[in-house]
This record gives C-alpha cells, structure tokens and sequence, in this order.
C-alpha cells in the first residue's frame, strides 16, 4: 500500500512537472544569425576595396553560414595575408579559406659566381696546390 501511494504521487507530481515544462520554456533561438550569403560577399568586397585592395582579380563566395572562400592572383604571400584578414574582421564571416596565387620574385644571380662554380676545369690544365 505505501508504495502504491509513493509511485502514485510521484507520477502525479512528474506529469504536472512535464505539463508545466512545456508551457514554461520559450523557443530556443539561434545563437549566431547568419547574413545571406550576397551581403556577405558584397561586406568583403568593400572591406577590401576601402582598404586599396583590386578585387577586380579576386573571387569572393560565401556558403549559407559565412565560411568565405577567397581565391584569385595577388602580388604576393603579404598581400594574400592582408587579404584574408580584412575578410575575417568583416560583418557576416564566420571562417575565410582562401586559394590564393601569386608569383615568387626571381631571385638575383651573381652570372660570374655562378659560371665560376659550374665551369668544369679544362682537361689540359694541372691544378696545382701550395702547401706551407
């Protein structure tokens, strides 16, 4: 008989709890509101024109949650970085990828060095060593 009355009152008292439960709680909102994915590529593309950057050789897409890819020729590795930065800092992104080009500066050749390392010693020619 005592646990009768125990499982009846505690199935009484879980379904007024459930019942009041359902009432009581609000809708749950999003945490992070999402900007469609065209204002997001149009706040990249003035952040990075009001920063002197030519987005005339640039690509900018954005997916639904604000992951921006950016890809395109570039002057070089510093310009990409700065690239990428400015589109992080803008209204809307949540993550920039980027895929970037760019081509590396030629490096310049002293010509006589470099003759002098791969010039092969003459056959006729003795090479004589000195010795102290």
């Amino acid at each position: 008989m005592k646990n009768t009355k125990f499982y009846m009152t505690a199935g009484v008292l879980v379904s007024m709890l459930m019942s009041a439960n359902v009432h009581a709680v609000p809708a749950a909102e999003p945490m992070y509101k999402f900007l469609p994915s065209d204002t997001v590529v149009e706040n990249v593309k003035t952040s990075l024109q009001s920063h002197g950057i030519d987005t005339s050789n640039l690509q900018v897409d954005s997916d639904a949650k604000g992951v921006v890819q950016l890809s395109g020729l570039v002057a070089s590795k510093q310009d990409a970085e700065v690239a990428t930065q400015i589109a992080k800092q803008s209204d809307g992104v949540y993550a920039v990828l980027g895929q970037w080009r760019y081509e590396l500066a030629a490096v310049p050749v002293d010509s006589d060095a470099a003759q002098e390392k791969t010039a092969p010693a003459s056959s006729g020619e003795a090479v004589q060593s000195e010795t102290q």
